[in-house]
């Protein structure tokens, strides 16, 4: 077998030799390396080895010389002028193409003269009349809390079933009784000593009753003995009578003196003893009633009806005296508290009960009727709402206080407590819920204020609350206060010191956006075609309720100067 040897120069092929096997140390030899090129330039060549079947093949390599005078030969004139005519006419065409396609015409805008006025979309000024519904949320608690205590110490023999945590008692339900044994037992000896006290008052009384009678005797003694003395005394002046009979009968009157004194003092005593039996039989009674009251003590009951909050006693422990063992919440109402911001506190402290309606057509006497009104200071009704699942349950309420001495330091707002008298509420067709403490629960206050105050669609209310007049063509940029929400309007209160804008009767509030306002700067009103379709556009997404009597619009051709403040 021989092998066919090649030589390239720079991609081409220059010659190929056929080698055999036995050459191989030669062919080994052979490797890469550099040989002189064309004008002296160094021509990287490489050989490889080919093997290839022993058949004779001729091969026809061409010689070095031929490379040699190919490449000498100069380039001819009439290929350098057509490459050049080519590269021209590719060139001309690119640019005739980038001309025609790159260029575009800009269409003419023309625009249009800016209007001095900007046109707006307004809507008229409409009171608002009725109460202002301010919207809180509360908790509700309970509106007293008894704690109970033993006023007797005993043995509990009587536990009532309901005396547990989370049941209902009622006024007068026997809650515990204590062993009365002991108290029952004073009760029979007060009442024994009492008896005795009687039976001593009476004997002393009778031994009075004798004295006296003694006393009366004796004064009659007395009276005889005296007498008797006169009439010795007058025997004496006749010598008929010695004077031993005279000195005895001194003795006689002398002895019934002293037996009517003895029995005057005993008498006396008697009546002293008598006055300290009546005393001790009025302190037996008294200790006769506490021991009476002590035994009905045994016996425990419920003042009030009301639920068991916590229970610390069990039948058959003993209960000291003093020593609460149950806690009882009425009942019987409740209270919710609320914590309320002073924006709210100023609607509620400026409520009134009563206030008439604002007449639509008088403007001029509906101020009147606000500024004339005194603070009645009447209490300020409320609701009380809470879910059940998909049913809402309804409660009536009053503005009762403030709890506490003023404004929470944490929270700065003012605690405040509605009083609900009927706990159970009553809805048709479902069982009525009772409001227990802990229960979260919102609070609709129905505040009647004593301001006038404005109805606005939402989107009239700008940021910062910010309101926009049409005032005589004019944009007034005014600072309002919102109250509340009502069926998707706001109503706001205009500050009162913008008294010097312009009567509300040539005023018109707008409601489409405008760029860069100022105040000042010159506005008109849509035409009447944009208008209607502006309003029935607001119409379509209000709720039919906006077209309530509580929301007046004010006429414009009233010429009432009736001011912003109210």
């Amino acid at each position: 077998m021989s092998v066919l040897f090649c030589t390239l120069k720079w991609g081409s092929l220059t010659r190929c030799e056929p080698v055999s096997l036995a050459g191989a140390s030669s062919v080994g030899a052979i490797g890469s390396g550099e040989s002189p090129g064309i004008h002296g330039l160094p021509v990287l060549s490489t050989n490889f080895v080919t093997p290839v079947p022993d058949i004779p093949t001729p091969a026809v390599v061409p010689s070095s010389s031929d490379d040699s005078k190919r490449s000498d030969q100069p380039t001819s004139p009439v290929r350098v002028a057509v490459n050049l005519a080519v590269s021209m006419i590719v060139l001309g065409g690119a640019l005739y193409g980038y001309t025609l396609l790159g260029e575009r015409k800009r269409p003419q805008r023309s625009k249009p003269p800016k209007s001095p006025v900007t046109i707006v979309a307004t809507e008229e000024v409409r009171f608002h009349s009725g109460p202002v519904v301010i919207d809180v949320h509360g908790v509700v608690v309970p509106l007293r809390e008894l704690r109970l205590a033993s006023e007797v110490a005993g043995r509990v023999v009587e536990l009532s079933e309901n005396v547990r945590a989370g049941r209902s008692v009622t006024a007068g339900e026997v809650l515990i009784q204590v062993d009365a044994t002991e108290y029952e037992l004073e009760v029979k000896r007060l009442q024994a000593l009492s008896q005795q006290e009687a039976a001593e008052e009476n004997s002393v009384e009778v031994s009075i009753d004798n004295t006296y009678q003694l006393q009366e005797l004796a004064k009659k003694q007395l009276e005889l003995a005296r007498q008797e003395r006169e009439r010795i005394n007058a025997l004496v002046t006749q010598r008929a009578a010695s004077a031993s009979e005279v000195d005895a009968a001194r003795r006689a009157e002398l002895a019934a003196d002293a037996a009517l004194v003895e029995l005057g003092n005993r008498r006396r005593e008697l009546v002293a003893q008598l006055e300290l039996l009546t005393e001790k039989r009025t302190l037996t009674n008294v200790l006769l009633e506490r021991a009476r009251l002590d035994l009905s003590r045994c016996v425990i009951r419920s003042p009030i009806d009301g639920r068991v909050v916590s229970s610390e006693v069990e039948e058959q422990s003993f209960l000291p005296t003093g020593t609460p063992f149950i806690t009882i919440e009425d009942t019987s109402a409740v209270e919710v508290r609320a914590s309320l911001t002073a924006d709210q506190m100023f609607w509620i402290w400026n409520s009134q009960a009563g206030l008439p309606t604002l007449d639509v057509n008088d403007p001029v006497a509906a101020e009147q009727v606000v500024s004339t009104v005194a603070d009645l200071n009447s209490a300020v009704s409320a609701t009380v709402s809470s879910e059940f699942g998909n049913e809402t349950h309804q409660w009536s309420a009053i503005f009762e206080r403030l709890d506490g001495a003023g404004i929470d330091l944490n929270t700065r707002t003012y605690p405040c407590l509605f009083r609900v008298d009927s706990p159970r509420s009553s809805l048709a067709g479902s069982t009525s819920r009772q409001l227990t403490r802990g229960m979260f629960v919102d609070v609709s206050i129905q505040t009647q204020p004593n301001r006038i105050l404005m109805r606005v669609i939402e989107s009239a209310v700008r940021p910062g609350n910010r309101l926009w007049l049409n005032a005589q063509g004019k944009l007034r940029i005014v600072p309002i206060t919102v109250v509340s929400r009502v069926d998707g309007d706001v109503v706001i209160q205009i500050q009162p010191e913008l008294d010097h804008l312009c009567s509300l009767a040539s005023t018109s509030i707008i409601v489409s956006p405008i760029s860069d306002p100022v105040d000042g700067m010159p506005v008109g009103n849509q035409s009447p075609a944009e208008s209607n379709g502006l309003g029935e556009a607001q119409d379509s997404g209000k709720p039919a309720s906006l077209k309530a009597n509580n929301a007046m619009v004010m006429p414009r051709e009233t010429t009432s100067q009736l001011q912003v403040a109210g």
